[in-house]
């Protein structure tokens, strides 16, 4: 096994690193880890995770001993078991891509209970292998916990457009370059100064999500055409047994496996509607699908052949906010009544309208009766700027 970080000058021909350097902009990682525990950092491919881990070896590698391993090609739990305890000298030990092993979490929770390693960093690219896993070691994170690494947000596209020297007009211009670009670092990178659509881009996520489906024992026809129904369907609520009968899929629950694949591939967020009296969550309702980002909207577009509609703006609007909302409060759904419809509510907390236009027009009678006051509608003047005040479920990511 390479030791690579042993050798003095590796980060100047690490390809990750390299190509960290070799962008336009210098996205911040969150932080490097000091203290020991177990670290778990989830996102999805493509996002700079590796480069995030190499950053830490990097850091850590001059100080103390470390062990750094690609687990791609780690079968299972007991592979990974017999490495984890020959390096249990190591006070760093980092692991990318452990959602590859088979039962991973057996060989990470045993090494952890054994109290021999210090510092344990974990990467992976599927949320739900990563969330199990983690849920099968209460307790077990000391000074770690879970994280996730996202595509960036519209401040950040902001600061990184800047930093790279590309001008970025008035905010609503602004927004309007990072509707059609989204956060993934590489896509804006390639789109550059003028925003072009970053096609090849736009080809490596669709080919990281068609791989993920076919690991996993699904066809690649129905992810494609469930894409393309939830980026036609944007903004509207719609049942699983609609999807059904829109693809070849044929069973809702069949969709249902679909969809899940896609959240946890960080790709998709559902959203729930809300009884507005008792604040329960109306699982077996009609719901609405949202991209987690801007590219994976346009990919999923591509793949239709249509024409993006008159009013993609509103569509990607909305679908920025509901990513918006999500990172910074968790939990909540819209509101469907006779009285009309709201897009985002918080039960007895916050909502949120969105009106992508330079003042508020055609206000749902349901948003104006809401008995709420901690209520807004985000147009040109406010989006992302005005959030609800009530204090956020979780730090913003």
């Amino acid at each position: 096994m390479d030791n690579f970080w042993e050798h003095e000058g590796w980060e100047q021909a690490d390809p990750h690193l390299s190509k960290v350097r070799a962008m336009p902009f210098q996205r911040r990682f969150p932080f490097v880890p000091e203290k020991p525990g177990l670290y778990i950092v989830r996102g999805p491919r493509q996002i700079g995770k590796s480069s995030w881990l190499k950053t830490i070896l990097s850091y850590h590698a001059s100080r103390v001993p470390c062990f750094y391993l690609s687990c791609e090609n780690i079968p299972d739990h007991l592979d990974l078991a017999e490495i984890l305890k020959s390096v249990r000298d190591r006070k760093v030990v980092l692991l990318d891509e452990v959602n590859f092993v088979k039962d991973w979490d057996r060989a990470v929770k045993h090494e952890v209970d054994s109290g021999k390693t210090s510092m344990l960093v974990l990467t992976g690219s599927h949320a739900y292998d990563l969330t199990r896993g983690a849920d099968r070691m209460p307790g077990r994170f000391g000074s770690g916990g879970e994280f996730e690494l996202l595509p960036m947000g519209f401040d950040e596209f902001l600061a990184m457009r800047e930093q790279a020297g590309w001008r970025g007009g008035e905010r609503v211009e602004a927004l309007r370059t990072y509707f059609r670009v989204g956060g993934f670092p590489t896509a804006v990178a390639e789109a550059g100064a003028g925003a072009r659509r970053p096609r090849k881009a736009m080809a490596t996520y669709l080919r990281w999500l068609t791989g993920d489906a076919a690991a996993l024992g699904k066809q690649e026809t129905y992810l494609k055409e469930l894409l393309i129904q939830l980026a036609q369907t944007l903004q509207t609520p719609i049942s699983l047994q609609t999807l059904a009968k829109k693809t070849r899929i044929g069973s809702h629950n069949t969709v249902q496996d679909y969809v899940a694949l896609l959240e946890a591939c960080f790709a998709v967020r559902t959203l729930y509607a809300v009884d507005l009296d008792s604040g329960a969550y109306r699982f077996k309702k009609e719901k609405k699908f949202y991209f987690t980002d801007p590219l994976l909207f346009w990919i999923a577009l591509d793949l239709s052949g249509m024409a993006a509609p008159d009013n993609v703006e509103d569509r990607l609007a909305e679908m920025v906010a509901h990513e918006a909302l999500s990172r910074r409060f968790g939990r909540f759904g819209y509101l469907r009544t006779k009285a009309g419809e709201i897009d985002f509510v918080c039960p007895k907390r916050w909502a949120v309208e969105v009106k992508w236009s330079a003042v508020p027009r055609d206000l749902s009678p349901a948003y104006k009766r809401l008995p709420l006051l901690d209520k807004t509608v985000w147009t040109h003047a406010n989006f992302l700027t005005e959030f609800p005040h009530a204090s956020p479920d979780r730090d913003l990511e």
